[in-house]
């Protein structure tokens, strides 16, 4: 079957990156596309040449998805539908060219089976075929009882967008997953259970790791559920849970890792807690508490700021192409291009991009930089405008512009309008 992957253009913000250079489970997406597409029964050519499927370079998915659409054309000009599923509801949103059909799924259009009849296309369903895991939370917490997540055996999306790289490296996962015969599973699962010494759980999940050559991993340290790179260090009393970690990364003491996909060389700093998170080669994540966030090559965020991950009144809101766009979920972090660095101090607000190559550091003014010898010792003292004051001497700030009238969650980057 012929194979045409159509250039989008598209440049991954804040990162600059093209689709095929987006990091998927520490695997560049033009890496999986090889691996899927190529004994998949597929034949790349450079130009449509019908009968051929046509897709974008932007497209995650696994051989069976193409192949049951290719089937279900039956060699018509058709155009890919994903069935509605938790899946799509999930991962679709922000992505251009895909439309929402009620009651049947997202219409992909820029995924098609051409046969160079030049017929009317029609619309073939793919199922993703997905396990739900339903997870329990307080209602007053985000609006729901529960929270569903999805182990599709076949996902399928487009990556436009960074929050796209935080969805593909968690659908990742279930590939793996689902593609593994129960039987098998059950057979790994008895014989952790066996040199566990216990049916409990998280003894048997501890018993279910890959670990690479040369790691250094303290014995108080839990690890489980995960696939660890050669070289690894993990320090005193940290805990890695269902997470990929690359060679050479590091952990510090105190950690705490969860559902994340860590780059070679990466670093965790001590007593960080990072959660359903990716880091890219080399980045640094220091802050006390970090989720949903995308870490660029060389980012460096630090202790003592902090992104925001939760909007109470409702999804929140990404720019791309000008345009801010629902990300249809309350949870969300940021995302933090190559070679940043964010200095102490400062509180991010979610869904944001920081560029590549900037350095954010607090305002002078707000840091303590002149500390006079004659300070009293009798009554308190003050920063102002970057020195320590006795309070009674303290020079009043002039007060600055009022705060604009958008809250800070909702307010739209400058230039973009709201999206229809």
């Amino acid at each position: 079957m012929n194979l045409y992957i159509e250039p989008s253009g598209r440049r991954i913000e804040p990162f600059d990156d093209a689709p095929g250079d987006v990091h998927v489970q520490n695997r560049p997406l033009r890496e999986w596309q090889d691996e899927f597409f190529s004994p998949g029964g597929f034949t790349r050519v450079e130009t449509i040449t019908p009968p051929c499927l046509v897709v974008p370079d932007t497209l995650f998915t696994t051989p069976g998805a193409l192949w049951a659409f290719v089937k279900g054309a039956d060699h018509r000009d058709a155009v890919l539908v994903l069935k509605t599923s938790i899946h799509g509801r999930t991962t679709t949103p922000v992505q251009p060219d895909v439309e929402l059909l009620e009651g049947i799924g997202w219409r992909f259009s820029r995924i098609r089976f051409v046969t160079g009849k030049g017929e009317t296309p029609v619309d073939v369903v793919v199922d993703p075929d997905e396990k739900i895991l339903e997870l329990p939370v307080p209602n007053h917490y985000v609006g729901t009882d529960k929270i569903e997540l999805a182990f599709p055996r076949h996902p399928l999306m487009t990556l436009h967008h960074w929050v796209h790289i935080l969805w593909a490296n968690q659908v990742a996962g279930s590939i793996e997953l689902r593609a593994t015969p129960t039987w098998r599973f059950v057979l790994r699962g008895l014989w952790a259970a066996l040199r566990a010494g216990s049916l409990n759980k998280w003894r048997v999940l501890a018993k279910m790791n890959t670990i690479g050559r040369g790691c250094d991993i303290h014995p108080t340290a839990i690890i489980e559920g995960c696939v660890i790179g050669d070289g690894v260090s993990v320090g005193p009393f940290a805990r890695v849970m269902f997470s990929r970690v690359a060679d050479r990364a590091a952990i510090m003491a105190g950690a705490q890792v969860e559902a994340c996909t860590l780059g070679e060389g990466s670093l965790v700093s001590q007593a960080t807690t990072i959660r359903l998170c990716v880091l890219y080669p080399y980045a640094v994540a220091s802050q006390y508490l970090m989720q949903q966030c995308v870490l660029g090559r060389k980012a460096v965020t630090t202790g003592g700021a902090f992104s925001m991950d939760l909007n109470f009144d409702g999804p929140i809101r990404v720019p791309l192409d000008g345009r801010l766009h629902s990300s249809n979920t309350q949870f969300l972090g940021s995302a933090f291009g190559h070679g940043c660095r964010i200095g102490t101090g400062h509180w991010l607000a979610s869904g944001r991009m920081v560029p590549n190559g900037v350095f954010v550091i607090r305002d002078p003014d707000q840091v303590i930089a002149r500390i006079p010898k004659d300070l009293p010792v009798d009554r308190p003292v003050m920063l102002s405008r970057g020195g320590l004051v006795a309070l009674s001497l303290g020079t009043p700030v002039p007060p600055g512009p009022p705060p604009p009238s958008a809250s800070i969650a909702e307010a739209p980057p400058e230039g973009e309008r709201e999206a229809e």
